[in-house]
This record gives C-alpha cells, sequence and structure tokens, in this order.
C-alpha cells in the first residue's frame, strides 16, 4: 500500500502569481499590459523561464534576433538604468533598468549600447583601466521612456549565439520572475511533449546515493497531441519509490527546445507532488541540482524533473502539501500513475504509465558506516598525501563516499579520485594534497588540477604546511600541476606596420592550456587603452578610438596577457594609423 498525503492541487490564477520563500511571502497582482516588447521584430524564443541549466534555472527568456547581432534594443516601460555590467563572460554587456511599477528588467549580451551610454561605460573603464566593470549610474543620468531604444543586440559573454537575454525582476529583492506572465506577443499553441519516464527505487526510505538505487528508463509514445504513454509496465525494485520525467516545451515558430511550467504527478487518480516554476531566487537557484536527476544532465544532456524531494532540497515551487518523502509500495498489485505537464500558456498534456513491484533477489551492499557522509553533517577523510572535508550541507542527499588513488606520471602527485562527478554538490569540499616532489622555488607554480573530460580544470590551491589546499565546487580526480609556461598570443588580423586608417580593430587570440588567463592589458605608445575579451572564443581586440588616439603617424602597441600562476606572455609591434 502506498503511504502519502493527500493534497488538492491548487491552480494559480494567471493574474496573480504567489511567491513563497521560507522567510517571506509576495503577492503580486499582474498587469499584463505593463511592458511593451523589448524587440520590435516577431518574437520567437530560443529558451524560455525556468529552464533546467547545469547549474541553475534559466532566469529569463532568449528573445531570437533573426540570427545577426545589431537589433535595437528597447526599453519595456519607464525608467532609468540603474546598472550597466560589462563581463568577458556571463551575460556579456548587460543593462538593468528599474521600473516605478515594483519591477526590474535586464537586457544580457547586448552587442554594443547607444553613444551616450557607451561613452559614459568607456570613459569609467579609461579611468580604472579595466575592461570588465560593474556601474550603478545615478538615477537621473540615463531615464527612459516605454519604448525608448538604448542599445542593440549582440552575442556576448556566454551566449551560444546571437539572441537578447531578457529578464522581469521583483524590484525589491532581484527574484527574476517568469517573464511569460507579462503578455509579451509570443504565441504558443504547443503542448508540452513527453520523452522519457524514469523510475527510481531505493532499499530504505532514504535516497542513498551510490548504494542500491535502481534508475529505470521507459521511453514515451506518442498517442496524440496531449497524450502520452509508456508501452512497458514499469518494474521497481525496491519498495521505496519515486518517478521523473524527461519533458519539454516547444512554442510556436522554433525548433528550441524548452523547460515546462509545471508538473503534477498522481498514482491511482491521487496527486502525490506538483511544482509550479513563476519565480526561483539566485540564492535558490543552485538548488536546481537537487530538483534535477543531476547524473542525466551532465552524462547524457538530459533534462529530467525529479517528481521526489531529496532531502537537502530547499526550493519554494513545490505545493506544501506534497509528500516529501519517497512513496512505500509493499504489495505487488499494478497501479495507474500519470504525469500532467503544462507550460505558462495553459497548454497540457498527460503522460500515463502503469506500475509495480517485483520480487527480486537483488542485495544492497553493505557498507561500512565510516563511508556514509550524512548530508546535513559532513565529514573529514584524512587519507595518505591527502584531506578531504566535506562540510554539513554541502551536498543533497546522503551517500556512501568512494575514494582511490590512481598513479600518475605526469604531474607531482597522484590522481585522487573523489567520489563521483555525477553526484552533485550545493558547498564548496577543501582539498588539500601533498604533492610527491616540491620543486623548491616553484611552488608558487603549483596549482590543483581538476581532470575535466579531455582537458583539466584549475581549482587554484594555496601552500600551507607542505600541502597546496582548495576549495572546490565538483567531486571528481584532482592532481597537483604545475605552470610555468605563458599564454600563447597569435595575431589574428596585425600585420607589422599594417596600415589601419580606416578604423580597423586588431585582432590578437590568446589562449593558455593550463591555470588559464587572468589579466590582459594593452598600450599604444605607452599609455593604456581598452582591451576587450571575448572569453568564450579566445580573442581580444581593441577598436581603434578616434578620439584617443593620434592620426597619421607610426604608433607602438604593446599587449601584456597574464595567467592564473603570473606566467607573462608580451607582444609588441608597430602599426600606422
Amino acid at each position: 500500500m502506498f503511504k502519502y498525503i493527500q493534497f488538492t492541487l491548487k491552480l494559480l490564477a494567471i493574474g496573480m502569481l504567489f511567491f513563497i520563500y521560507p522567510d517571506t511571502v509576495i503577492s503580486q497582482t499582474l498587469n499584463t499590459s505593463t511592458f511593451d516588447s523589448p524587440l520590435k521584430i516577431p518574437l520567437f524564443l530560443s529558451g524560455n523561464y525556468g529552464e533546467l541549466r547545469s547549474t541553475h534555472f534559466h532566469a529569463g527568456i532568449d528573445l531570437k534576433t533573426q540570427g545577426n547581432t545589431g537589433q535595437p534594443v528597447y526599453s519595456a516601460s519607464e525608467g532609468y538604468i540603474s546598472r550597466i555590467k560589462i563581463q568577458s563572460g556571463g551575460y556579456g554587456h548587460s543593462i538593468y533598468i528599474t521600473h516605478p511599477n515594483g519591477y526590474k528588467t535586464v537586457y544580457a549580451h547586448l552587442d554594443r549600447f547607444n553613444p551616450d551610454i557607451q561613452e559614459f561605460v568607456k570613459q569609467n573603464q579609461y579611468n580604472l583601466q579595466r575592461f570588465e566593470i560593474n556601474l550603478y549610474p545615478p538615477k537621473n543620468k540615463f531615464r527612459l521612456e516605454k519604448g525608448q531604444q538604448f542599445a542593440y543586440s549582440g552575442n556576448t559573454g556566454r551566449s551560444g549565439g546571437p539572441h537578447l537575454h531578457f529578464e522581469v525582476r521583483d524590484a525589491s529583492n532581484d527574484v527574476p520572475l517568469n517573464a511569460l506572465k507579462f503578455n509579451f506577443p509570443i504565441e504558443d499553441e504547443i503542448p508540452p511533449e513527453f520523452r522519457n519516464l524514469y523510475a527510481y527505487s531505493f532499499p530504505e526510505n532514504n535516497p542513498v546515493g551510490n548504494n542500491g538505487e535502481a534508475r529505470r528508463s521507459y521511453q514515451a509514445y506518442k498517442k496524440d497531441d496531449t497524450l502520452f504513454f509508456v508501452n512497458d509496465i514499469v518494474e521497481l525494485q525496491h519498495e521505496y519509490i519515486g518517478f521523473g520525467a524527461e519533458v519539454y516545451d516547444f512554442l510556436n515558430g522554433s525548433t528550441n527546445r524548452c523547460g515546462i511550467y509545471s508538473l503534477v504527478l498522481a498514482i491511482d487518480d491521487v496527486n502525490l507532488f506538483s511544482f509550479t516554476i513563476d519565480a526561483i531566487s539566485f540564492l535558490k537557484t543552485r538548488y536546481i541540482n537537487a530538483h534535477m536527476d543531476y547524473d542525466l544532465k551532465i552524462s547524457e544532456g538530459r533534462s529530467v524533473h525529479r517528481l521526489f524531494k531529496l532531502p537537502n532540497n530547499r526550493l519554494s515551487i513545490y505545493d506544501k502539501n506534497i509528500c516529501t518523502s519517497l512513496y512505500h509500495i509493499t504489495d505487488d498489485s499494478l497501479h495507474n500513475g500519470k504525469i500532467t505537464s503544462a507550460d505558462a500558456y495553459g497548454n497540457r498534456s498527460c503522460l500515463e504509465f502503469k506500475f509495480r513491484k517485483v520480487n527480486t533477489n537483488s542485495q544492497t551492499e553493505n557498507i561500512e558506516n565510516t563511508a556514509i557522509v550524512k548530508w546535513n553533517e559532513g565529514k573529514e577523510f584524512v587519507k595518505e598525501k591527502c584531506t578531504i572535508r566535506i562540510p554539513g550541507g554541502a551536498l543533497y542527499r546522503d551517500i556512501c563516499f568512494d575514494y582511490s588513488v590512481i598513479p600518475s606520471i605526469s604531474s607531482f602527485s597522484d590522481t585522487i579520485s573523489i567520489h563521483y562527478d555525477t553526484e552533485p554538490l550545493h558547498k564548496n569540499i577543501t582539498i588539500k594534497i601533498t604533492p610527491d616532489t616540491i620543486p623548491g622555488i616553484m611552488v608558487s607554480k603549483l596549482f590543483i588540477a581538476r581532470k575535466n573530460g579531455d582537458g583539466i580544470s584549475n581549482e587554484g590551491g594555496e601552500w600551507l604546511n607542505n600541502q597546496l589546499v582548495t576549495d572546490a565546487r565538483k567531486f571528481g580526480k584532482y592532481f597537483v600541476a604545475i605552470d610555468t609556461t605563458p599564454p600563447d598570443i597569435v595575431p589574428v588580423n596585425f600585420n607589422r606596420n599594417g596600415d589601419y586608417s580606416d578604423g580597423q580593430s586588431l585582432i590578437f587570440k590568446v589562449t593558455d592550456d593550463l591555470s588559464g588567463i587572468e589579466s590582459y592589458n594593452a598600450y599604444i605608445d605607452n599609455q593604456w587603452v581598452l582591451l576587450e575579451y571575448d572569453e568564450k572564443n579566445d580573442i581580444v581586440f581593441y577598436k581603434i578610438d578616434m578620439e584617443r588616439l593620434n592620426w597619421g603617424i607610426n604608433h607602438l602597441l604593446r599587449l601584456q596577457v597574464s595567467d592564473r600562476k603570473n606566467n607573462i606572455a608580451i607582444f609588441e609591434d608597430q602599426f600606422f594609423y
């Protein structure tokens, strides 16, 4: 029999959203005519609010810009520019507008701003001699009317292609809201589509990782536009069970897979689990690692919503009357399951399936109690040449900790395999590694590296008591490496004594295979000039500044790039402008 708490699914009216947090309740009535479109072209989405990204819920909507950069961007309502941020990664070039109606809108991955805004940013960059910058202009500096153009769309930061990332936030706390609830001219008549059902079972009422968990997948087949089914009877190995669904939404005029708005799980016609994605604070967005099946996300790229809560899941998107634990089934009867998904426009679809518990002779591996790490307690493991400290709250569930040493001949230590990178972390763990050899004066060049696919990532490291110590956000394989090689600087369009009188940009490719790029600066005739960095393409470039550079003479360019271990590369040559 099932042990559950029956609840009544609470339908949210389109005109009213309730955002519930552990310490406050926010109730807002949405005026659907509050905002105009930020683009004056037909709106099609490449991404929507609440999508399951690798470490966070997507905080906005991604508006297509017809495959190009340079589309004019307009203020969605009257207000003032309250923040301008320039990053080599992340949101790239972004602008934040605060509105008198209690909202804030965000426009990211921009290519450039209007001339007055652009000059304000550039002047601050020159004053600070820094490309990356975070500015908070005075309220009266840049006031905008509703529908006033102020920037152009782009592909800056970690954008995967030209588009406009657009957000609506609660101005009082910066919590991003579901922008699709504000009646932008976006068409969606397509219900969500189920791809797979996942069935989980555990031997005990505690979803301990790597200790008897059984997960099986079942393909979802389409009966009609709103009904999906599973052909096989779902068989569960253990008596504590849960389900997960891989389901996506699609919108008119786009083939991009988008995220869904809500899911409801019913067993034998009783609603047992429900969530709705209306508002997720940046302070809570990393709990996505507990909400989704993290293993399937990083290993197969699948977005699978768990329909049960892991112990350390602090998200507030779930119906408060749900049964938060696993479901207990002791009989071998056939039961009916139904998962209903909806998008923000009210289109719905269902996945129906039948399941039962089967008797098996499988036995859970006996794990020494010393290897169990409880999510709320943490533990420290002291091994030969390595210490790992896992603080309380770093895990989303208890785990059976796994540790091994892999001999290595290519670094200053063996490779330490710290559990599995398919198990996510919410907080940093501390790693201390004692190198096999200590290279004397080269200690400052050592760092702890993590194997990352075919490459490595620099996890930092401070030298303390003949050990390298660092904090890391992922489990995985770690070792001590050394970086004594400066970055590479390769001209892309720069020619010695070349004529750049037409104002072309001077472009260079900069790479560093070990510790990574730390800083980049350019000087022309011994004066600092603004060098822009496109991190995803490993490009730095200087745009000829006609107001700051004398015309008609030869100039000496000096480009200096440093990695995170203070290895410095210098490129120096002349050009004509």
